[in-house]
């Protein structure tokens, strides 16, 4: 706990990932939690906690002015079952706006002038600059991958539904999930195991080695940058080295159409979550936020239902297309980080797969021209997420993947 107190004393005035912190609290946590008779799986481990989450003790203001200073009268379930465990919520996270778009003051620890991504971008933040063992994050369209991939962490995204959600704040039902960040695949599996109780501690030393992996290109692979299409074409090379069976996927037809099928799903189920807010506080929404509620509220039901049978044949495809292989293996984003705080990146990269509510891991790989993180990530069967984790860890030691924590950087 101390080292991560003192890191972010040192580093969080630059870095801004938390919107708050108290060092003292913490401590008293972490004291009470030494009292307790028996030591839980996570005993002493300090987390940092997204501010779409609900938390007793610090406020929960889901990145808007609209909620600033709300405090919750209760913990969130995840929140809770991670204290049950024994780690330590160190602080409340930045998060874009209800989590979509419009950022907040968090920037990318390996370079301050670059975005984290979003809308997970506090928690990437503070886990990348070692301030907390893991975060807790979430994800609508690509809001835990993109800001893992920037940051140069893991990132977990679950099968959709898998985690309770109580307690969290909701943006768009068929497709909101829970996940976390680490540096460590270590981490993620024992976090997970306190919120899903799916492992014992003795479990996580066991492994499961892939012997298959899909390489898909998909879609949108031409808009990928020169070094993101490189670092994952390098990845599979290193792994086919390994003497992990690699193959080039085809796009199966009914993958096409399904990013823009999850922007029709995101806009028309955001409109119906956060009406309250477009009809009572217009004045204190982004420009973007009012935007995609006015898009939800204009897209008629037959187009939405439309969209939601495109997910489901997708699904079907990528059921089958996993019945022949452990993972599938694909960028996690267009590029490494751009340049400002002003955006949180494309997050197309991820909307195929998020509408489709299956599990992914994110792994960093490689550096781009800029020398900031770029990453891969590995795509599950929906409902395998402790077994795609074991995957993760297996490839990420073939790749002698570790994630550095950056050097100490002045305030911009």
């Amino acid at each position: 706990m101390g080292d991560h107190l003192v890191r972010i004393d040192a580093q969080d005035r630059a870095v801004n990932a938390f919107i708050d912190f108290d060092a003292d609290r913490a401590l008293r946590l972490a004291r009470a939690a030494d009292q307790q008779p028996e030591k839980g799986l996570l005993h002493g481990v300090p987390f940092a906690v997204k501010d779409i989450i609900d938390t007793v003790d610090l406020p929960t203001s889901w990145g808007s002015p609209i909620y600033k200073g709300f405090q919750a009268p209760r913990n969130a379930s995840c929140v809770e079952m991670l204290m049950r465990a024994g780690a330590i919520p160190i602080g409340k996270t930045v998060t874009t706006e209800f989590a979509y778009f419009s950022p907040g003051a968090t920037r990318n620890p390996h370079n301050l002038d670059h975005t984290p991504g979003g809308s997970s971008s506090g928690s990437a933040a503070a886990v990348a600059d070692g301030m907390a063992v893991f975060g807790l994050g979430s994800q609508t369209a690509a809001s835990l991958t993109r800001p893992a991939a920037y940051c140069g962490v893991f990132g977990y995204k679950a099968s959709q539904g898998s985690i309770d959600l109580q307690g969290v704040m909701g943006l768009a039902a068929s497709l909101d999930s829970l996940g976390l960040l680490a540096r460590g695949i270590d981490d993620l599996i024992l976090a997970r195991a306190a919120l899903c109780g799916t492992v014992l501690p003795g479990d996580v030393q066991g492994h499961s080695s892939p012997q298959k992996i899909a390489f898909f290109k998909g879609p949108h692979w031409h808009e990928a940058s020169q070094s993101m299409q490189d670092a994952c074409i390098s990845a599979a090379e290193a792994l086919r080295s390994a003497g992990v069976s690699v193959t080039d996927l085809e796009s199966p037809s009914e993958f096409t159409h399904l990013s823009e099928c999850h922007k029709t799903v995101m806009a028309f189920e955001v409109a119906r979550a956060r009406h309250f807010e477009f009809r009572n506080h217009p004045e204190q929404l982004s420009s973007a936020f009012y935007g995609l509620i006015e898009t939800g509220l204009s897209t008629s039901r037959a187009d939405y239902d439309a969209a939601l049978a495109a997910r489901d044949a997708g699904e079907a495809a990528l059921a089958k297309l996993l019945s022949s292989y452990d993972a599938i293996m694909t960028p996690a984003a267009t590029s490494g980080a751009p340049a400002g705080i002003e955006a949180t990146g494309d997050p197309l990269f991820s909307r195929l797969w998020t509408v489709m509510r299956v599990p992914t891991v994110t792994l960093p790989f490689g550096r781009d021209t800029a020398n900031l993180p770029l990453a891969f990530q590995l795509v599950g069967r929906f409902g395998a997420d402790q077994t795609l984790l074991a995957h993760s860890r297996v490839i990420a030691d073939h790749l002698q993947i570790s994630c550095e924590i950056p050097k100490l950087q002045p305030h911009p």
